[in-house]
């Protein structure tokens, strides 16, 4: 991980501010200048996703793609309980696997870099799977995936199971091949 953000706010042109910053502190890694972006947007906040693809167009960030996973194919991905099983699953293989570090040189445009791991560290502890009886006799169990408990936030977990879900689906569908370099690594090695 190279970098993490945080914001709470009710503005969300401060949201839209914040996201190009983070691409614009992406891109000043020398390595990173022109690689292309992806962009993975919860697409459950109404039409939050087109509104901050607007603000990178705005903002003349180029050599970006965002993945269109929602509802009947619309822009960012759709977290679903089905989903939200999915990500948790591959979130909690990635972390027992050692495939997920922090950068010694971790960015945060919202807290230091202290505040940043220490954030990080305390949503992946408090994220649950909460199962629930059912409330009547034929009733069905209800499992939900959170870190929400006791007014903690998971905005930072829902990120990272994001980028990993996002990361697999950008890779392995056919969907974005033409958005893909031909030299990317697959597991049968560099392609």
């Amino acid at each position: 991980m190279l970098g993490v953000d945080a914001l709470h706010t009710r503005d969300v042109r401060q949201t839209h501010k914040l996201l190009i910053k983070h691409a614009l502190a992406l891109r000043s890694i020398p390595i990173f200048q022109h690689a292309k972006l992806v962009f993975i947007f919860e697409s459950n906040l109404a039409f939050e996703s087109q509104h901050l693809l607007h603000a990178v167009d705005a903002a003349e960030i180029r050599n970006w793609v965002s993945l269109s996973e929602g509802q009947q194919g619309s822009l960012g991905w759709l977290t679903t309980n089905e989903r939200k099983q999915q990500m948790c699953l591959l979130l909690r293989e990635a972390m027992t696997v050692g495939k997920i570090a922090l950068a010694k040189t971790l960015f945060s445009n919202s807290m230091t870099a202290l505040e940043a791991r220490n954030r990080i560290k305390d949503e992946l502890s408090s994220y649950c799977v909460v199962t629930e009886a059912p409330k009547t006799t034929f009733g069905k169990v209800r499992t939900t995936y959170t870190g929400k408990l006791y007014g903690k936030q998971d905005d930072l977990c829902i990120a990272i199971q994001l980028a990993l879900i996002g990361q697999q689906y950008f890779f392995q569908s056919a969907k974005y091949r033409n958005f893909r370099t031909l030299d990317y690594l697959t597991p049968n090695g560099l392609r």
